[in-house]
């Protein structure tokens, strides 16, 4: 569950300090953001206008575009796929850069775009939750998956510099979660054909749909967290408890096994499924407790719409927040 991958792309607004403040990172999580995207900011605009294709235009150039649950999902990854392959992947090939190992072309066709997913998604809303420092109960993860799908905005960012996180044994500073929604089958990345009853209830079919998560460390690198197939069955906790049994079945764990003991590799899939427990259980506390959130004066607020195109001279315009937003629970 925990990949090995890592970005490259490393921000100057944090830094290695495990120190850290809560408040420091409130104020530096858009700088972090904005310098991990600032290379695709072509892509970024591209984006703004798939957007308003999808909702205001639909009857013009809008009416080719795959579908996807619009109101809970900024973009889906066709298109986030598309643009990202176009824009970067054919120029690179074109300056002979293709990839040249394995690790490579999933950077290129799956960790990038993935995290860019998250990234555009949580720039458009600027939220930041902060939950007390306590011991959450993992009960809260005896909902079914499919609870998880409808988030309060598109994208939802917790601080977690407070609580003791660690991914890849590393101490996490915070936690995007977003919808990661394919609708198309992705023969052309992986060469396996892909379900396409994977769609929710009022929500198109899918190949892969998925709540998904950043993890951003302390250091300003961002990696590709845990996440939870929405259309499984049974509970989010039962579906942790398979997710570990699958983890130790896994091709990884055969090549791991020739340096670890079976009692190192079962520690090692208990592990990963603890900590993705308890970076579920920050959601799912917030969800149980969407009318207790307040604002540093301590007064109730509720989560903005999301963004709406406006029509402007130049036409329809995506127009996002112009700084973050802390909310906060007890």
């Amino acid at each position: 569950m925990e990949t090995t991958l890592n970005s490259t792309t490393e921000s100057a607004a944090l830094n290695d300090n495990i120190n850290l403040s809560a408040n420091d990172f409130d104020k530096q999580l858009l700088n972090f953001v904005k310098d991990f995207c600032t290379p695709y900011e072509r892509m970024r605009e591209s984006l703004g206008h798939v957007r308003v294709a999808a909702t205001v235009e639909k009857a013009t150039q809008g009416k080719d575009l795959p579908l996807w649950p619009v109101d809970t999902n900024y973009v889906s990854m066709d298109g986030i796929l598309s643009l990202y392959n176009l824009m970067y992947g054919q120029a690179n090939r074109a300056q002979g850069q293709a990839p040249v190992n394995e690790d490579d072309l999933l950077m290129e066709m799956i960790f990038n775009p993935s995290i860019l997913c998250g990234c555009f998604a949580w720039e458009k809303v600027r939220n930041i939750v902060h939950v007390n420092n306590k011991q959450l109960d993992s009960s809260l993860l005896d909902c079914s998956c499919a609870s998880l799908a409808k988030l309060p905005q598109w994208a939802i960012c917790f601080n977690t510099v407070e609580q003791n996180l660690l991914w890849n044994e590393r101490p996490v500073a915070g936690v995007i979660f977003y919808r990661y929604f394919l609708s198309k089958q992705p023969s052309a990345i992986t060469g396996t054909p892909f379900n396409t009853n994977n769609g929710l209830d009022g929500e198109p079919d899918a190949t892969i749909n998925n709540l998904s998560t950043i993890v951003i460390y302390h250091n300003g690198e961002m990696d590709i967290g845990p996440y939870i197939e929405l259309n499984a069955p049974g509970s989010i906790n039962s579906y942790l408890d398979n997710m570990a049994n699958r983890l130790q079945a896994s091709s990884d764990v055969i090549e791991m096994s020739a340096d670890h003991s079976n009692e190192e590799l079962q520690k090692m899939a208990m592990d990963s499924t603890q900590r993705s427990r308890e970076i579920f259980t920050l959601l799912a506390y917030l969800f149980k407790n969407l009318d207790q959130l307040k604002n540093a004066k301590g007064d109730k607020v509720s989560f903005a719409p999301n963004p709406e195109p406006v029509k402007t001279k130049n036409g329809y315009r995506l127009f996002g927040g112009d700084n973050s937003r802390s909310y906060y629970l007890d």
